[in-house]
């Protein structure tokens, strides 16, 4: 996945789009959780829909938490972190503090 992900980011910048690094990629994070975020309260009726379906909205959370993984496996990649160990470690480490918590 990661290299289809990179593949992307390459062909964008080969029509002329500013090459993106982390920190540009950690930046527009920010944006696709804000369009995220929106996309959320107006799935609970906070926000005004605008005229959108509820399977639409759901299609625009879908394509917004697709942007976000683009975003940070980006990240990960061009900082060389092993995201699988990563997030495996992640895994150990919360079912360490729950089975801490239970006793």
């Amino acid at each position: 996945m990661t290299e289809q992900v990179i593949e992307i980011f390459n062909a964008y910048g080969a029509q002329g789009t500013k090459d993106w690094d982390y920190d540009i990629a950690a930046h527009d994070l920010q944006y696709q959780i804000g369009k995220l975020t929106k996309g959320i309260l107006q799935l609970k009726e906070y926000r005004y829909a605008e005229g959108l379906t509820r399977e639409q909205i759901k299609n625009n959370i879908a394509d917004e938490c697709a942007d976000i993984l683009t975003e940070v496996l980006f990240i990960a990649h061009k900082l060389d972190i092993d995201i699988e160990k990563a997030f495996e470690a992640m895994l150990e480490s919360d079912k360490r503090k729950i089975s801490e918590r239970s006793k």
